[in-house]
């Protein structure tokens, strides 16, 4: 379904709006106009060619709110930025984008149902960490190195199509796991099977072995005291949400 802007008049205002009424959507998903965070973590994405040259490199910018656990990610393609934020307290997601000036955004509704069931899953979980790795064939091969002064346990998983090295840290996964790891929609879902360790990642490295091409994750920047906003004023922000059973009644 498109959306107009809800800002500009249009012709097909009615008819958009009977056709969302008859599939149980709305279009009224709140947002705060403003998020605070109070921890920054920077990650570098770099690409490489089978050779071992450098195809392409990404920095992504990572907002957390310790307290309310609201996460935000802001990253940069050439003029374009581009901001991810998830609102625990009003269950959605938010997708800004700035190009040349020209300020846009998306926002959607999650589950909190869903989210709370994960929340549930993850304490339950606490303790098991052993039997996840057996399951995902997940190895500790005894190595470590220390990352931005953090000390970290090398782990392997391997298959027919790919090697994958993960670093992880299990003091600042003590530290963060609970705010931000334990969001399925943040790091946790980003790198495979990263979410199955007892720590938090600060190197993935992950290599296809049908076309020899590798993939870096490397975290930069740490600083679990960073005070920093974003606001979603400016931004033209068209919305999309599942009706509730109590307003699909009305």
């Amino acid at each position: 379904i498109e959306i107009d802007d809800p800002t500009q008049p249009s012709s097909a205002h009615f008819t958009d709006a009977a056709v969302m009424k008859a599939l149980g959507l709305t279009d009224n998903v709140p947002y705060e106009s403003e998020y605070r965070f109070d921890a920054y973590i920077q990650m570098e994405i770099s690409n490489y060619k089978k050779n071992g040259d450098l195809d392409d490199q990404m920095y992504y910018d990572n907002y957390v709110n310790k307290t309310k656990a609201d996460y935000a990610m802001v990253f940069k393609d050439g003029n374009d930025k581009s901001t991810i934020i998830f609102d625990t307290k009003n269950s959605a997601m938010l997708i800004l984008t700035d190009s040349d000036g020209n300020k846009t955004g998306f926002a959607t509704s999650l589950d909190p149902e869903a989210l709370a069931e994960r929340a549930k899953e993850y304490e339950e979980k606490k303790g098991q960490e052993v039997s996840d790795l057996d399951a995902y064939n997940i190895k500790k091969t005894g190595k470590s190195k220390d990352i931005l002064g953090y000390k970290c346990d090398e782990y392997l998983m391997e298959d027919e199509s790919s090697e994958i090295h993960m670093w992880a840290s299990e003091k600042l996964g003590k530290e963060m796991r609970k705010e931000w790891l334990n969001n399925a929609q943040t790091f946790g879902a980003m790198f495979m099977h990263a979410n199955a360790l007892y720590g938090m990642v600060l190197e993935h490295d992950m290599m296809d072995k049908e076309n020899g091409k590798k993939t870096i994750m490397l975290v930069t920047k740490i600083d679990l005291n960073y005070s920093h906003s974003l606001a979603t004023g400016g931004y033209a922000v068209m919305s999309l949400r599942q009706k509730t059973e109590e307003e699909k009644a009305e």
